[in-house]
């Protein structure tokens, strides 16, 4: 009785661990990949999130810029891959897994509100 009572909540234990450490799809920011801007510009922009944090965004005049990127909560910092000085703190948001929402890149003149620019992953 003792061993089929140590058993049962061994088993028992071993659910509730499971369950707990499972991730929800949800939960994961799966961004790795080629994301096209669909909002307020069409095909404007590309972003490409590669391996090792590193971040590609190409313009619509094909010039490109490599950064190193890291996501905390909503935030997306982005520093240069080239070593110069410069970082950025934009808002991010991922909205599902074929679209995310990240603060105007473009921003050259503070507004009062930002502006967002909408990715679909391509």
């Amino acid at each position: 009785m003792k061993n089929y009572i140590f058993r049962s909540g061994l088993v028992l234990l071993l659910c509730i661990i499971s369950i707990a450490c499972s991730k929800d799809i949800d939960d994961e920011r799966s961004i790795l990949g080629t994301w096209i801007e669909s909002s307020p510009v069409p095909e404007r922009t590309t972003l490409h999130f590669g391996e090792n944090n590193r971040l590609t965004r190409i313009d619509g005049d094909g010039n490109s810029e490599e950064y190193i990127y890291r996501i905390e909560d909503n935030t997306l910092f982005l520093s240069l891959a080239s070593g110069q000085e410069g970082s950025s703190e934009l808002f991010f948001e991922q909205i599902n897994e074929n679209r995310i929402k990240v603060e105007n890149l473009y921003v050259s003149i503070p507004e009062a509100e930002p502006t967002f620019i909408i990715f679909d992953r391509y």
